[in-house]
């Protein structure tokens, strides 16, 4: 959990600080990363800061979070695609990756993780333990209780992926997500906005409104 609110802490820094801030977390995130390295099971040979794995790990969180986005908010126009793509390749930039590694459009990077899945990203038996102790990181807890994060976890997953690692996406998974997102949807309405948008959001759309008006 703590490792989940420090990469949420940096993502935020980054995405919505100031110029010297969000250098400064990439910065760490850079530091963090570059000595994990090792050999996965079928022998190959892997590092944190490998270009290649830093693009996939890229691509995954843009995709997975305007999916997420979208789910609740509304489709974003092609070019609001495009335009966030265009910050995530820029970060990942920032860490390492060169340019001629990223796909050009947001479309360009949805197949370029149809093609991921179908040929690379094919999970091993030490990948699926990772996973299950990222997704459930408290053995002591009945697996019921899971059962939630599961269902969104799943909900997320592109398909390849779900089944690899085992998880359900009947009928009552739909449902549970379908639930979710109406709940959003309505809570967004209701609670105030303090409750609603980090506020590293809040922070930056306040800085943001000072420079208009004094523009």
């Amino acid at each position: 959990m703590r490792r989940l609110l420090r990469t949420v802490d940096t993502t935020l820094a980054i995405v919505f600080g100031e110029r010297a801030t969000a250098q400064s977390a990439l910065k760490r995130i850079g530091r963090s990363h570059a000595p994990v390295r090792g050999q996965a099971a079928d022998g190959r040979a892997y590092r944190a800061r490998d270009p290649e794995l830093m693009l996939w790990v890229q691509a995954t969180l843009v995709l997975t979070s305007v999916r997420w986005y979208e789910a609740i908010m509304g489709r974003l126009s092609e070019r609001e695609r495009d335009a966030y793509w265009a910050e995530g390749k820029f970060f990942a930039g920032e860490l390492g990756v060169p340019k001629d590694l990223f796909p050009a459009t947001y479309s360009d990077l949805e197949r370029y993780e149809e093609t991921m899945l179908r040929t690379v990203v094919v999970p091993d038996p030490t990948a699926k333990v990772v996973a299950h102790d990222v997704v459930r990181p408290y053995a002591w807890l009945p697996e019921v209780a899971y059962w939630p994060t599961d269902a969104l976890a799943a909900a997320l997953l592109p398909v390849a992926l779900r089944k690899a690692f085992g998880y359900r996406f009947g009928t009552p998974q739909r449902v549970f997500y379908r639930a979710v997102i109406v709940a959003i949807r309505a809570l967004r309405l209701l609670l105030p906005e303090w409750l609603t948008v980090v506020p590293q959001a809040r922070r930056f759309e306040k800085a943001m409104n000072h420079r208009r008006e004094a523009a």
